[in-house]
């Protein structure tokens, strides 16, 4: 029968003490959570989605109208002695008018991070997401404060739960090229023309 040293006992013990101290802390990691866990973001890194839903309209009408008139009489005495009666008037009119309307609608879904946690509890987060689509880039950007209580089940939370949100839509590529006026037009209205 072989009998081991007591260095290789040591070796032994060594390792097991070891791997019972690690063990624990991978079974913990790897074991699944609790059907009744609470999986909501509530921690700095932690990632929750927006679900951004806004609608801008924007409508001023304008109108201005002014009239204005004014007479004068007066007797002459000519030469022959004859009084003649002489008139004038004078009279201005002037119409104006604009109108402006401009209407936006905003769907979508986007991830964003807990950047912070402030003093109150509260989330502050961000995140952004490039969208290509034929060449034309849509990037959406959203940042803003979460109340944690405004988190639902599902981890997700409506636009307008966030509090000073930040929603940035930029396009880019031909077709925000066309929408925008060109050079001559941009000077021309420097001049006011």
């Amino acid at each position: 029968m072989k009998t081991h040293s007591p260095a290789s006992w040591l070796a032994v013990a060594t390792t097991l003490s070891f791997v019972s101290t690690i063990a624990p802390a991978v079974a913990e990691d790897a074991a699944p959570r609790s059907l009744f866990a609470d999986r909501r973001a509530h921690a700095q890194g932690d990632l929750l989605t927006v679900l951004i839903s806004e609608v801008a309209s924007v409508s001023a009408n304008a109108q201005t109208r002014t009239s204005k008139g004014e007479s004068a009489s007066a007797n002459l005495l000519q030469r022959d002695g004859e009084i003649q009666l002489a008139q004038a008037g004078f009279d201005s009119k002037f119409a104006g008018g604009g109108q402006i309307e401009r209407s936006g609608t905003l769907l979508a879904r986007l991830t964003v991070r807990i950047d912070a946690v402030d003093a109150n509890g509260n989330f502050l987060v961000s995140g952004e997401q490039l969208i290509v689509i034929n060449n034309e880039k849509q990037n959406i950007r959203v940042s803003g404060v979460v109340r944690p209580d405004d988190v639902t089940g599902d981890n997700t939370v409506p636009s307008w739960r966030v509090s000073g949100a930040n929603i940035q839509l930029v396009g880019k590529g031909i077709l925000a090229r066309k929408q925008s006026p060109g050079i001559l037009t941009w000077l021309l209205s420097l001049f006011g023309q």
